[in-house]
């Protein structure tokens, strides 16, 4: 009886470590970011007209800029596939 005991106290201890891991792991420090991360498709335009790359929207928005998306980057996009054409 007693082996019993232990073997499910272990078991319980086993599901509550495994478990808090999985609990974490959706936390912004759980993991570093991607390398390849996703492309960026809008940037700042300043009031003076220029572009400045590296602002975030907040930043642009709160120096008065305007957060366009590139002409570009529709562009870039893959075109869909065409249907095949149907059979007579």
């Amino acid at each position: 009886m007693m082996i019993s005991k232990n073997l499910l106290g272990i078991a319980l201890v086993s599901v509550a470590l495994a478990s808090g891991a999985t609990a974490f792991a959706g936390t912004k420090d759980a993991a570093p970011a991607k390398a390849g991360g996703t492309r960026q498709n809008h940037h700042c335009k300043q009031a003076d007209g220029t572009m400045d790359m590296a602002k975030t929207k907040k930043a642009c928005l709160a120096a008065k800029g305007t957060w366009i998306k590139d002409a570009a980057a529709a562009d870039a996009a893959p075109a869909p596939a065409a249907s095949a054409p149907a059979k007579k």
